[in-house]
């Protein structure tokens, strides 16, 4: 009964009070699929959309075959522009089931008997006849004109005299200062609604259509910023806002040799603005020239040398040629200029990780993340750095304050299971573990740690088996070869054990590896 009351007020966009109403059901039963696929759904009306993930993998969690659950994860983290996640569950769902079922009443009946029969006969019938016979009818054919007369589109609006053009025109130019004024403020749905209703009264095509885009882009939705920004240029060619939109939703696409004509074009438009001169300078080491990026970056400094993000594009391109000392002076450049840039710290220690500086590597990691608490990535190569320098319980507890945040970070539970393996407590490692192949059977990382604590506890034929499917999901991954190398080891162990006439699973109980099963394993090897 409450899950029907939360339905219904949702489909009555009483949103709060559904949330409220789940929240009851939760109370009585804390893993309720149900609730949590409906919890999710509601925070993704509210646009708040990464709680409505973590919502969507509770209820899958609670029921790992819930396909409906699974359709609405993906939708949510194509929302958040993990387009792969998205992928993934997709193809789990469709797997479950080809059809998407949207969240429906359901209806509970107390029956009197035990084993009642309440099977209906299907109508397997063809055509029926009716008993009675058919009244008498007369048919006006005037009554036919007259429908098509009302479903006649009303005429067009006459068109506005001149002298009303002005107004329209500041109409519409206000709407997009509102739309503007909420992109700003963050509140991106009325931001869309507002530049949308400005565009259908008749305002500039190419303006409102580049300003969708930049607010889909500023949500993740590149795909969908890149078809306003062209959009806007077939309205308006040569419009520099949409040039630049192109060039940077492409990049961010990973289609970078693509974006570069954009860019180019932009370029010549605008020769000394510095954002046209990075925007170039990135396209173009992404279609594989360094030497011209380095020359649109010089141009941009001497044009803005105070913008530490022209430094910091240096930066990058320097360690994609080899160049890491480069690198670094040009990341503490950045840094000189504006002290909080937390990605070039991030970018930094790792350099200074890879030539053994690791007390400077973790002063920078420390200071990305205060200045940017929740730098998911900043935290994962601290937790590394530490456990590699044998503070375990630190990176342990580094990792699981990033989970209480999102806790269905995978690489951050596998880097916790890592640590705790470390640390000695087994169990909970796999736990980690097994929370990643949950969500993701075909997770190679997870599968290869699985292997690793299988073949740990002589447990060798499934272990083998483990790294056999993930040399066959990446053939020519880093996971692939260590599980070669590993399933080689776990061969000869399980001879050794066998010439010892002992048990290969020793004190796990578990039966030797049959022959078949060893020359399975040298084919893997």
């Amino acid at each position: 009964s409450r899950l029907n009351l939360a339905l219904l007020l949702t489909k009555a966009k009483k949103l709060p009070v559904a949330l409220e109403a789940y929240r009851q059901v939760l109370n009585v039963e804390p893993e309720q699929p149900v609730a949590w696929n409906g919890i999710g759904l509601v925070l993704g009306e509210m646009r708040q959309f990464v709680d409505a993930r973590n919502a969507f993998a509770r209820a899958i969690e609670a029921r790992p075959d819930y396909a409906e659950a699974h359709y609405n994860l993906s939708f949510t983290l194509s929302n958040l522009g993990d387009f792969e996640g998205a992928l993934r569950e997709t193809k789990r769902a469709l797997e479950l089931d080809p059809y998407y079922v949207a969240l429906k009443f359901e209806l509970a009946i107390d029956l009197q008997y035990e084993n009642p029969d309440l099977s209906i006969v299907p109508d397997l019938g063809g055509e029926r006849r009716a008993e009675a016979a058919i009244e008498e009818f007369s048919f006006d054919p005037t009554l036919l004109d007259s429908l098509f007369t009302e479903l006649a589109p009303p005429p067009a609006a006459p068109t506005p005299a001149r002298g009303s053009e002005a107004v329209v025109g500041e109409g519409t130019a206000a709407g997009y200062a509102t739309a503007s004024d909420y992109f700003v403020k963050g509140l991106y749905d009325r931001a869309v609604a507002e530049a949308t209703r400005a565009l259908d009264r008749g305002g500039d095509r190419a303006e409102g259509l580049a300003l969708l885009g930049d607010i889909y882009a500023r949500l993740g939705l590149h795909g969908e910023a890149l078809e306003r920004f062209r959009e806007a240029i077939a309205a308006r060619p040569d419009y520099p806002r949409a040039l630049a939109g192109i060039g940077k939703a492409l990049l961010a696409l990973g289609r970078g040799a693509e974006a570069r004509p954009s860019a180019e074009r932009l370029l010549e438009l605008t020769p000394r603005d510095p954002d046209a001169l990075v925007l170039a300078a990135a396209t173009r080491a992404d279609a594989g020239d360094p030497a011209a990026a380095l020359h649109a970056l010089d141009a941009a400094r001497a044009v803005a040398p105070a913008r530490a993000d022209v430094f910091q594009r240096i930066g990058d391109i320097a360690r994609s040629v080899g160049d890491n000392d480069g690198a670094v002076v040009a990341y503490r450049h950045a840094l000189e200029l504006d002290g909080h840039f937390a990605v070039v710290r991030y970018e930094l220690a790792r350099l200074l990780a890879a030539r053994g500086d690791d007390r400077e590597a973790e002063q920078q990691l420390v200071a990305a993340l205060d200045a940017v608490p929740t730098y998911a990535e900043a935290s994962l190569a601290l937790a590394e750095l530490r456990r590699r320098l044998g503070r375990t319980a630190d990176a342990i507890e580094l990792l699981v304050e990033l989970l209480k945040r999102d806790p269905y970070h995978f690489d951050a539970l596998i880097a916790l299971g890592d640590a705790l393996r470390e640390n000695g407590r087994r169990d909970d490692a796999a736990t980690a573990v097994a929370r990643v192949l949950r969500f993701d059977p075909n997770h190679t990382g997870a599968l290869y740690r699985e292997a690793v604590m299988l073949a740990e506890q002589h447990r060798f034929r499934e272990a083998i088996a483990r790294w056999e499917r993930v040399i066959e999901l990446e053939p020519a991954g880093e996971y692939a070869r260590q599980a070669r190398r590993d399933a080689r080891t776990a061969v000869d162990l399980q001879h050794i054990f066998a010439a010892r006439g002992d048990d290969a699973a020793g004190v796990a109980g578990v039966p030797s590896l049959p022959a078949s099963d060893a020359s399975r394993a040298r084919v893997v090897a």
